[in-house]
């Protein structure tokens, strides 16, 4: 029988609630060459400045330039995830680490102490607070929280990292 902790039903509960619309660094920077296809600048030129964490900026520049009209096509997420990626540009920005420093921002007293090494071990990238004996990380484009503390606890599954990233405020 898996037994399930109070911190689990804290956060499984607590990060299922309504969205904020930040949007996906790693899916932002798959979708960028699109935009490389006719501007040669990197994400980190000048001229992206006013689209960094702007999904509405960078619509409202699709629909004004009649040559960037068709990239309207991609969509809302995309678009919004390629504004988050023009925000982030760096490569050292991931979705995990951006996840697990909102999530120490927002459950301090559950994630502590905060901005923890982040590990790799067989696919999972994670974090572990040895004050709380929580382990929480991603895996294959999930989130994923363990209870260390809870005898008989198994990793649960929390959900999609995309949910949990249209929860947090956009630019973070």
């Amino acid at each position: 029988m898996m037994k399930t902790s109070c911190a689990t039903l804290f956060v499984a509960t607590t990060l299922s609630l309504s969205a904020w619309g930040a949007g996906s660094v790693d899916a932002g920077r798959a979708a960028f060459p699109l935009c490389q296809s006719c501007h040669v600048d990197p994400p980190t030129a000048a001229r992206f400045d006013p689209y960094r964490f702007n999904a509405a900026g960078l619509t409202a520049a699709f629909q004004r330039v009649p040559a960037m009209r068709g990239n309207l096509a991609l969509g809302a997420q995309t678009i919004n995830d390629i504004a988050t990626f023009l925000g982030l540009p760096d490569d050292k920005s991931n979705d995990t680490d951006r996840l697990l420093n909102w999530a120490e921002d927002t459950y301090m007293q559950l994630l502590s102490p905060r901005r923890q090494v982040t590990g790799q071990l067989q696919g999972y990238t994670y974090r572990y607070y040895p004050d709380t004996g929580i382990y929480a990380g991603s895996k294959d484009g999930f989130a994923w929280f363990y209870d260390s503390r809870t005898p008989g606890a198994a990793i649960l599954n929390l959900g999609t990292l995309r949910s949990f990233l249209d929860q947090m405020p956009n630019g973070r």
